[in-house]
């Protein structure tokens, strides 16, 4: 078999941070992700906002209505 070391997972040309993770950028505005879920999705918790909005609330209205008293 071959004697040489397998090579990393991140690019050479790619620093790692503090942690020894290369940085990842966001897919929309391109700053580094910190974040273990913003990592793993490629968007940042503002640019994952404005692809997933969240759902209107779609329950019923309660109004009062004028009638009368039942007996």
């Amino acid at each position: 078999m071959n004697d040489e070391p397998l090579p990393d997972c991140a690019p050479a040309n790619t620093p790692a941070d503090a942690s020894g993770r290369p940085p990842v950028s966001c897919r929309m505005c391109g700053r580094t992700l910190t974040g273990r879920a913003s990592r793993r999705t490629g968007l940042g918790p503002a640019c994952d906002a404005k692809l997933h909005p969240d759902r209107p609330d779609i329950r019923p209205r309660r109004h009062e209505v004028e009638q009368e008293p039942l007996f």
